[in-house]
C-alpha cells in the first residue's frame, strides 16, 4: 500500500505512546394553549421519569476523567458536554479532571474510586489497562472506557466504529480532489487512531484505487505548531484534502488548510466553526447518545463488562445504536457537487445496511 509516512526527527518519537509534558489537574412554556401546555409538561415528565434505581437513592456520582482538554474545540470538549448534558437531563453530579498525564492515570482512577466515585468515565484508549487493574481493586465501582477494548466484571468500553465515518471522508476526498492527494495527520500510533485512517484509507481507494494518500505522526496531541508543520509539508507535496485525529495538534493542521486554501476535515466534533471557510466536514461522535445509553445501563442495573461497538447513523440522535456520523457542509454546501452528495448518500446507506464492511485494522 502506497501510503507516505513524513516523519519529523524534531519532534517527539512517532513510537513514543506516552506524553509525560501534562500537568495533573483533578476536579473535582409556557404553551399557546392550557391544554399544549399540560401537554407538554407530560411529555417532559415522562422523558426524565427517575429510575427505580433513582428514586431509592442510588443515583450514582460520577467521574469524567481525560488526558484530553475540555477546551480542545473536539476530543474532550465533546466529553465534557456530553457530562454536562447528564447534569441537566437527570441531575446527576459529575466532577471533572482533564489534562491528566498519561503516568497518572492509573492515580488519577484509583482516587476518584477511593473518594466514593461509584461511575466513572475514562474518555482516551490509553484509559483502558489501568481501569482493569484499578476495577479489581474496587469491584463495586464501575469504569467505561471511551474509546476502548478492554472489560472485565465492572469495567465496560465503547469503541466505536470510527472507521466507518472516516471511510466516507475519504470516499468524499477522493470525489472532490483535484491533485490525485490527500493527507492526515494522527497524534500518535494508538490502535484507534490508526483504525480511523485506515478506514480513511480504504473509503478513498474505493473511489480512486490510485490515489496517493500521504499520512503523517507527528507524536503529539497537543502542538498545534507541530500539527501545521505536519501539514504544510503535505500540502507541499500536492494533498489538497487534510484529516487529523489530533487534538489541539490538529488545530494546526486546519490552519494550515486555511491559509493554504485547502480543504480539511474535522475529527469527533462538527469543527467547522475553528475555520468555516476550510472545515468541509467532521466526522462526529454522538457522545451524548453514547453517555446517555451506558449510564442507564449502570442506574437501571443492567450494567454488563462488555466491548460495545455502535457503528454509522444518518444524523446525529439517529435511530439504533448508532453513534458516528458526519457534520453538515453549513456554508460550505455550495463546493460539493450534487452527484457527489448522492454518492456520499448511498455509501452511508450501504454501509448502514452491511451491502459495504469497513473492518477493524490497527496495523498498518
Amino acid at each position: 500500500m502506497d501510503v507516505e509516512l513524513i516523519k519529523y526527527n524534531t519532534l517527539i518519537p512517532i513510537y513514543e505512546l506516552v506524553r509525560f509534558d501534562k500537568r495533573s489537574k483533578l476536579g473535582s412554556i409556557t404553551g399557546f394553549t392550557v391544554f399544549s401546555a399540560i401537554l407538554l409538561s407530560s411529555l417532559v415528565l415522562t422523558s426524565l421519569q427517575p429510575t427505580q434505581a433513582q428514586t431509592n437513592g442510588t443515583m450514582p456520582r460520577i467521574a469524567l476523567v481525560t488526558d484530553a482538554l475540555f477546551s480542545d474545540a473536539g476530543w474532550g470538549a465533546a466529553a465534557f458536554n456530553a457530562a454536562k448534558q447528564l447534569e441537566t437531563n437527570y441531575g446527576y453530579e459529575i466532577a471533572y479532571a482533564e489534562n491528566i498525564a498519561v503516568p497518572e492515570i492509573e492515580t488519577t482512577l484509583r482516587q476518584y474510586s477511593q473518594d466514593g466515585y461509584n461511575l466513572i468515565i475514562a474518555h482516551g484508549f490509553e484509559w483502558g489497562d489501568p481501569a482493569v487493574r484499578v476495577g479489581a481493586e474496587f469491584p463495586d465501582t464501575k469504569y467505561i472506557v471511551f474509546t476502548g477494548l478492554v472489560n472485565s466484571s465492572n469495567v465496560a468500553s465503547i469503541f466505536p466504529m470510527q472507521q466507518e465515518g472516516s471511510f466516507l471522508l475519504g470516499a468524499l476526498a477522493a470525489m472532490m480532489s483535484q491533485t490525485g492527494a490527500i493527507g492526515y495527520v494522527g497524534g500518535d500510533r494508538y490502535p484507534n487512531i490508526i483504525n480511523i485512517f485506515q478506514g480513511f484509507e480504504q473509503g478513498a481507494r474505493h473511489i480512486n484505487p490510485n490515489i496517493r494518500i500521504i499520512g503523517t505522526y507527528i507524536g503529539e496531541f497537543d502542538n498545534p505548531a507541530g500539527g501545521k508543520e505536519a501539514a504544510l509539508a503535505q500540502i507541499n507535496s500536492g494533498a489538497d484534502f487534510l484529516f487529523h485525529v489530533a487534538d489541539t495538534s490538529g488545530h494546526g493542521v486546519i490552519e494550515a488548510a486555511r491559509e493554504r486554501g485547502v480543504l480539511a476535515f474535522g475529527a469527533v466534533s462538527d469543527q467547522n466553526a475553528l475555520a468555516p471557510d476550510t472545515v468541509l466536514t467532521s466526522f462526529v461522535l454522538d457522545i451524548d447518545k453514547a453517555f446517555d445509553q451506558i449510564v442507564r445501563t449502570v442506574v437501571e442495573n443492567r450494567f454488563e463488562g462488555k466491548i460495545y461497538k455502535p457503528g454509522l447513523e444518518v444524523s446525529k440522535g439517529g435511530p439504533g445504536e448508532g453513534i458516528v456520523y458526519l457534520a453538515p457542509f453549513h456554508n460550505l454546501e455550495g463546493r460539493v457537487p450534487e452527484d457527489v452528495k448522492q454518492r456520499l448518500n448511498q455509501l452511508t446507506q450501504d454501509i448502514i445496511n452491511g451491502t459495504i464492511v469497513v473492518p477493524e485494522r490497527f496495523e498498518e
